[in-house]
């Protein structure tokens, strides 16, 4: 029996073998990484214009800055994992990330503010790389996909917990201190990857940086990488461009609410929490494809839904868009890592890539018309780009039932 043998085997007996709950508790903190800080000033953005003097287009800078952090490092992020192994990466960047969150409290003023949160935005790929490919690697089949779907529920819980804190903190001590909250939540995260998460089994080291680099350059001419990239941009950018341009419509008259009131309705985050593991195994059940226009039908209902003049169906529309977004996700992180034979963790740095510019440009494109045309032009706008993706995932994911 040869080395590749064994392997497959191994394969195959985690893919048949129950994940201890500490593993499952390690990975879904990890996915809450990735969205505690990068969204945490959207539910205050009223609040950062008056204490910098800035318009309210310009702070929704503060959200762009650190997406566009993340997307920057990405392709880095994977080519590093490649070469050094996900745990190893994944702690490193914890540290770096827990000391750059702390610093985030004595901003000084607006460009300060900004480039604290650019330095974060840097460091989220090496941890998001890293797990996803950790995932792909240590565990197959069905056991992937659920345990892919329980890291994606971690994000949903990251962007309830960062949104609302930084919305109760913005009411009661001044938001700038949430930020030393989200780095006890981030000390609290680095124990359990270090204690809980075993060392890989499976990671097979690349020969050279440059080799995962190149990596990083052949996903570019694979034009089904680049339609699942496609689609993660449009999902971020449906999900900033609704939770930021809804925030402001909801702090404007007639609804008028406060910053942790608006913060409050992040809670529908905590919806993709509970249902995103349990659309994992229904991806495997009817397909990645299937699934996904499932998603995105449940996703448009949502942002229909939040046309009204009523509060509570917009919260209901809310929740669907959020928990299609996650689901979305969901489909487009698992095909992006069962689809990358080789160099898996790069695939996935350049996915992120153009995941989180999608989330850039949704946070300040959308201002002119949401200027012009109020929410009923952005919500148009997510309509049309939900269309779109889920045409192009339909072209690009040709699949059986097994492969999901």
């Amino acid at each position: 029996m040869n080395r590749s043998d064994t392997i497959t085997i191994e394969n195959e007996a985690a893919a048949n073998t129950a994940v201890p709950l500490r593993q499952t508790a390690a990975l879904f903190a990890l996915g809450s990484c990735a969205l505690l800080n990068v969204y945490a000033t959207q539910p205050i953005l009223p609040d950062i214009a008056r204490r910098f003097g800035v318009s309210l287009g310009a702070s929704a800078w503060t959200i762009s800055t650190s997406t566009l952090g993340v997307a920057v490092a990405a392709p880095l992020a994977g080519a590093v994992s490649d070469c050094f192994g996900r745990k190893r990466v994944m702690v490193a960047a914890l540290i770096a990330l827990i000391i750059i969150t702390a610093s985030c409290a004595l901003a000084w003023n607006f460009t300060a503010l900004l480039s604290l949160r650019f330095a974060q935005g840097l460091l989220v790929p090496f941890i998001f790389t890293a797990a996803l490919a950790y995932i792909a690697e240590e565990w197959s089949g069905r056991t992937a996909t659920t345990m892919n779907g329980v890291y994606v529920a971690g994000t949903a819980f990251g962007g309830f917990c960062g949104r609302f804190l930084a919305g109760a903190a913005a009411s009661f001590t001044g938001w700038l201190s949430t930020f030393l909250v989200f780095a006890v939540l981030l000390i609290l995260v680095l124990a359990l990857a270090v204690f809980c998460l075993p060392a890989e089994r499976q990671f097979r080291a690349s020969a050279s940086l440059g080799k995962s680099l190149w990596s990083v350059a052949k996903g570019v001419r694979d034009w089904r990488l680049l339609v699942t990239c496609f689609v993660g941009a449009s999902l971020l950018f449906q999900q900033v461009t609704s939770f930021t341009y809804l925030s402001l419509r909801l702090s404007a008259p007639p609804f008028t609410l406060t910053s942790i009131e608006v913060g409050a309705l992040f809670v529908v985050f905590l919806l993709p929490v509970t249902v995103t593991p349990f659309f994992g195994r229904l991806i495997g059940t009817i397909g990645r494809t299937r699934a996904f226009l499932l998603s995105q039908v449940a996703g448009i209902a949502g942002i229909a839904l939040t046309l009204s003049v009523h509060l509570p169906p917009i919260v209901i529309g809310l929740a669907l868009s959020c928990m299609a977004v996650f689901a979305g996700q969901s489909c487009a992180t698992g095909y992006t890592a069962r689809h990358a034979r080789e160099g898996r963790s790069a695939a996935t740095g350049l996915y992120l890539t153009c995941y989180y510019l999608g989330g850039s440009i949704g946070a300040v494109a959308p201002a002119p018309l949401y200027a012009h045309h109020g929410w009923l032009g952005c919500a148009v706008l997510i309509g049309l780009v939900a269309l779109a993706s889920t045409a192009l995932a339909r072209v690009a994911w040709q699949e059986t039932v097994v492969d999901a």
